[in-house]
C-alpha cells in the first residue's frame, strides 16, 4: 500500500471505467456496460440501497463523465455531523444511476439493488468535482428527494492493516439537518416505490429500463418489433376550451395552468431529440439548455406534451419572465403534463389518468422536468389557490379523456387572470417624447375575419419600442387588416397581421374591447391565423 504521504498528495481522480468493466460479465449481469459520458451542465447523483453479502448504500456523484462511488455501510443521514464511513470504490458509468434489479449470483456485488435517492448536486467549493475528489475532499449541496442540503466527503487515513480507500461522509448544519433522521426509516425506491424485498422476490425481474448506448443495445426480436406501435407525428396539440368559472366534479382532475411555451418533446429509438412548439418551431434551437431532455426519461422512444416555463422561487411561472430568461440565460424547466407514446405504445387512446400515472414513473430527471401534479374533483379549491398565488389559472381535464389533436371540451381552462394572445394589426404615432410607436392595435379572428379588440400602450421598454417598431415598419400596408372599425383620434399605421402579442388585461367591455391591457411579449410560437376570439363559455354550454 502506498505511504500516506503519497496518498494525501494525489488520490485517484475519477474518470475511468476500466476497473468497473473488468469486474463484470455483461453476458450474465443486467447491469449497464456503459461508457464515459459527455459533461452535463447540472451534476447528477444517485444513492442505491444494495443488499449484497451485507446491506449498504452505494453513494455516487457525477464527476468527469462517470459516477465516482463510495460504499456507505450505515447509509447517508441528515443528522448533522454524524460521520459515516464511506469506502471509495471503482467508478461506475452514468447509466448506472437508473439500475434497479438483481445482480446474479457469482457476479461481483451479487444481490438486490434499488434507487434509494437521486437528483442533482452543486459544488460548495471548487468548480471541478473530479479534482476535488482527487484532492481528498469534496463539499457539495444535494438536491434530491430524500437528501437535501450541504454535505462533505473527506478522505481519511486507513487503520493499521486496513485495505481500501476510506472516507467520511457527513451532513453539514443547515435548514435541512434532522438529528433524528435514519435512512432505514425510508426503505422505498424513489423510482418505483419498491423495497429491496420486493425486488428480491422476483430474481428474473427486468426492472432496469435505462436507454443503453446504440453500440451495446440489445437488438429486439422480430416479434417484439412487430408489436411496437409506430411513433406518432402530431398534427396539432390538444387545446382547452375557456370557461367562465371553476367547478367541482369527481369525473375531472385539475392542474395549474402553466404560463410559457407549449412544446412537444419527442425522443426516437435512436435517441434523437426534438422539441417543437404547437406551430412546428424548433424550440431546441431557441433553448439549447433542453438538449439534456434526451436523458430525462427512463423509457425511449417517447413523446411528451408539456410547457417550457421560467419558475420563480415559489414555483410560479410567468410568460414575461420567460422572455427575459432568454436574454439572461436563466435556468428553465419543462413542465410535463401528458405522455402520448412510451414503452412501444401509442397512448393517445388511453385514459388521461393512466397516461399521467405512467408519465410520473418515467421522469428520471426531476430538476429539468417538472411533473405537473393534479387534484381530483376539487377545482374550486385549486382555483382559489391560483388566485391567492397570482397564477394565470387552472386547467380541468376529464379523467377518462383521450388525447385529441384539436380544441376539445374534455379539457377546459379557467383563468384567474385574463391573459391571451392577440394579433398585431397596426400601431399609432407616439406622443410627446416617446419614440417608436404609441400603442399597438390588436385583433383576433372571429368567423375568419380579424376583429379589432383594442390597443395596448404599456409594458414596453425604450429598447423594445424601437425594436418592435422596426419590425412593424417591415410589415406596413396601406389598408386596415381589421374587419371592424378602429376608433381613435391618433394617426394609425396598418401592418400585415403576422405578429402575435401576449396581453394581460382586466376584463372585456360589453363591446368586446380590452380593459387595462398590458404587453407581456411576442408569441413567436403561435401562428396569427390560429388566434381566435376566445370568450369564456358557461360550463354547461362547454
Amino acid at each position: 500500500m502506498p505511504s500516506e504521504t503519497k496518498r494525501s498528495r494525489a488520490s485517484r481522480r475519477p474518470g475511468s471505467l476500466e476497473t468497473y468493466h473488468k469486474k463484470r460479465d455483461f453476458k450474465v449481469t443486467s447491469e449497464p456496460r456503459g461508457k464515459k459520458a459527455a459533461a452535463s451542465k447540472r451534476l447528477k447523483f444517485v444513492v442505491q440501497m444494495h443488499r449484497a453479502s451485507r446491506l449498504h448504500y452505494d453513494f455516487r456523484l457525477e464527476a468527469d463523465g462517470v459516477l465516482a462511488s463510495w460504499a456507505v455501510p450505515k447509509g447517508p443521514t441528515l443528522a448533522p455531523l454524524d460521520r459515516r464511513l464511506a469506502m471509495h470504490v471503482e467508478d461506475h458509468p452514468m447509466d448506472y444511476r437508473d439500475f434497479e434489479g438483481n445482480i446474479p449470483a457469482g457476479q461481483y456485488g451479487a444481490g438486490s439493488v434499488i434507487v434509494w435517492d437521486n437528483g442533482t448536486y452543486s459544488l460548495a467549493e471548487g468548480d471541478d468535482p473530479a479534482q476535488e475528489i482527487a484532492n481528498g475532499k469534496i463539499k457539495f449541496v444535494m438536491h434530491g428527494k430524500k437528501l437535501r442540503g450541504a454535505f462533505t466527503l473527506v478522505r481519511i487515513k486507513p487503520r493499521e492493516g486496513e485495505h481500501g480507500d476510506p472516507w467520511l461522509l457527513f451532513k453539514e448544519r443547515d435548514e435541512y439537518a434532522d438529528p433524528k433522521y435514519d435512512p432505514a426509516d425510508h426503505p422505498e425506491s424513489v423510482k418505483t416505490g419498491n423495497t429491496l424485498a420486493d425486488v428480491a422476490k422476483d430474481p428474473r425481474a427486468k426492472t432496469w429500463q435505462s436507454k443503453r448506448s446504440a453500440r451495446h443495445a440489445a437488438v429486439p426480436r422480430l416479434a417484439e418489433r412487430a408489436r411496437r406501435d409506430p411513433l406518432p407525428h402530431l398534427k396539432s396539440v390538444m387545446l382547452a376550451t375557456l370557461v367562465d368559472a371553476p367547478f367541482d366534479d369527481s369525473a375531472w382532475l385539475f392542474e395549474i395552468k402553466w404560463d410559457g411555451y407549449r412544446a412537444i418533446c419527442t425522443i426516437d429509438d435512436k435517441g434523437k431529440l426534438t422539441l417543437e412548439s404547437r406551430n412546428g418551431l424548433d424550440m431546441l434551437a431557441r433553448f439549447p439548455c433542453f438538449a439534456e431532455l434526451k436523458d430525462a426519461f427512463s423509457s425511449v422512444p417517447i413523446v411528451v406534451d408539456g410547457e417550457i416555463v421560467s419558475l420563480d422561487g415559489e414555483g410560479r411561472s410567468a410568460f414575461q419572465r420567460l422572455q427575459e430568461a432568454q436574454k439572461k440565460n436563466t435556468v428553465l424547466t419543462y413542465a410535463a403534463f401528458d405522455v402520448l407514446y412510451a414503452d412501444g405504445r401509442d397512448l393517445r387512446k388511453t385514459r388521461l389518468e393512466e397516461r399521467k400515472e405512467l408519465l410520473a414513473r418515467l421522469i428520471r430527471d426531476d430538476e429539468l422536468v417538472l411533473y405537473s401534479k393534479h387534484v381530483v374533483g376539487q377545482g374550486k379549491a385549486l382555483f382559489k389557490q391560483a388566485q391567492e398565488r397570482h397564477l394565470e389559472g387552472i386547467v380541468g381535464k376529464r379523467r377518462d379523456s383521450v388525447y385529441q389533436e384539436r380544441r376539445s371540451r374534455d379539457w377546459v381552462k379557467i383563468k384567474a387572470q385574463f391573459e391571451q394572445e392577440f394579433v398585431i394589426g397596426g400601431w399609432t404615432e407616439p406622443r410627446g417624447s416617446r419614440r417608436g410607436f404609441g400603442a399597438l392595435l390588436l385583433g383576433a379572428y372571429d368567423g375568419g375575419k380579424l376583429r379589432y379588440v383594442g390597443h395596448v400602450g404599456t409594458g414596453f421598454s425604450h429598447k423594445l419600442l424601437l425594436a418592435l417598431h422596426g419590425r412593424l415598419r417591415g410589415l406596413e400596408r396601406k389598408t386596415s387588416p381589421f374587419d371592424s372599425p378602429v376608433v381613435g383620434n391618433v394617426q394609425a399605421h396598418w401592418a400585415r397581421p403576422e405578429l402575435v402579442a401576449e396581453i394581460r388585461f382586466a376584463e372585456w367591455t360589453r363591446d368586446l374591447i380590452l380593459r387595462q391591457p398590458a404587453f407581456l411579449g411576442l408569441r413567436e410560437d403561435k401562428d396569427a391565423r390560429e388566434v381566435v376570439l376566445e370568450l369564456p363559455k358557461h360550463r354547461g354550454d362547454a
